[in-house]
């Protein structure tokens, strides 16, 4: 039975399941299932209705997961500054925030060790280490030279005393929140800090339809469970310029009081709607060139969305343009080319399958060629 972690409450409803046999997976694969998720009648939290075991855990993390496992090229941000790659917007943010004097950090979910490597490059004279599941990611982390363990933390593990945890877009998947804050709590060296990064549901976020996502907050949701864990919050920011839907906790050991009379916050609810109407549209759109010769810009979270939630897969798809994978691979078996490919390649619609906010700006790119660009909401 799912408990809130925030309120405690055992009482759930239904919020979402998937009308096709199609789930997704944070490292963007779709296979077969059936995506079901509840909500918390006293507090708006969304959970997965199953909890996973840990045999299952193991399998989807330690051999399945495919998210910095595989020593390709991560993944970049496009500003107007130029290109940005993921560990560096998120080395950047967390900078200012490690403590001033500090021996040790850990990395827990570390992948293979891409903001590790700049932790490390940047303070070599500190004990810089790192955990994660996937024995793929740790063996790649190591020949990095990276000092890595491969374990699958479930909250039941003892941690080495430290002085700073970084867990960036992993406290999500954790089964037993409270369990792994009490030890990381136990192993923070005194003057100690403990990072959080994860999807925050403020923004209209579409992390609600990760498979393998066990929890999703509001920020105010997640601060909630910091306080009622014991922990006291230096430093909070979630409306990061670049990384966005993401929030940032600064902790440390704390014994702040917390008032326990939470009102029930609907914004996950509504960020449902949000995107079922964004399906409805996709639907609509699809109808009209449902015989048309199709490419698709964006070979990310988005596309991997509408391929899997909406009769996009049926379509003539041909290509799927991203200068920011490897030009030669595939997306869920749709060939990846550079833009270039559209300057001698024809197609009848460019659809648009990335974040919004970049929209004018492919528009911009591609205006000379003269194409039938579409959003696919």
């Amino acid at each position: 039975m799912r408990i809130c972690p925030i309120t405690g409450s055992d009482k759930w409803q239904h919020y979402y399941t998937s009308k096709n046999n199609r789930i997704i997976t944070g490292d963007q694969r779709i296979s077969e299932g059936k995506l079901e998720k509840i909500i918390c009648t006293d507090s708006g939290v969304v959970a997965n209705k199953r909890r996973f075991s840990s045999e299952e855990l193991e399998v989807l993390y330690g051999k399945e997961y495919e998210l910095n496992t595989l020593g390709k090229e991560e993944h970049f941000f496009y500003t107007n500054e130029g290109r940005l790659s993921r560990s560096e917007v998120f080395y950047n943010w967390i900078l200012p925030h490690l403590p001033k004097k500090f021996e040790s950090l850990v990395e827990i979910g570390c992948g293979e060790g891409n903001l590790l490597q700049r932790i490390k490059n940047n303070f070599q004279d500190k004990n810089i280490s790192g955990i994660d599941g996937s024995s793929r990611a740790s063996k790649l982390a190591r020949e990095k030279g990276l000092t890595v363990k491969q374990e699958l933390i479930h909250g039941k593990e003892d941690l080495s005393p430290t002085d700073v945890f970084l867990l960036i877009n992993v406290i999500e998947h954790i089964e037993d929140i409270s369990l792994i804050i009490s030890k990381l709590k136990s192993a923070l060296n005194k003057n100690g800090r403990i990072i959080f990064c994860l999807p925050i549901q403020d923004y209209g976020g579409y992390d609600i339809f990760f498979h393998e996502h066990v929890w999703h907050f509001t920020s105010q949701h997640f601060e909630h469970v910091l306080l009622k864990n014991g922990l006291s919050v230096l430093y909070k920011d979630f409306n990061h310029p670049i990384n966005h839907g993401i929030g940032l906790y600064v902790c440390e050991n704390g014994n702040n009081s917390l008032n326990m009379d939470i009102k029930y916050n609907d914004t996950i609810k509504n960020n449902l709607k949000i995107w079922n109407n964004r399906f409805l549209i996709c639907q609509t759109k699809l109808r009209g060139i449902d015989n048309k010769k199709i490419a698709l810009f964006g070979a990310g979270e988005v596309a991997t969305i509408f391929l899997a939630f909406t009769d996009l897969y049926k379509l003539n798809i041909i290509a799927c343009i991203d200068d920011s994978k490897g030009e030669g691979t595939e997306k869920h078996d749709i060939p990846i080319y550079s833009s270039s490919w559209l300057e001698e390649n024809k197609v009848d619609v460019l659809l648009l399958t990335v974040n919004d906010k970049y929209h004018d700006m492919v528009r911009d790119k591609l205006k000379h060629l003269n194409l039938n660009i579409q959003s696919i909401y």
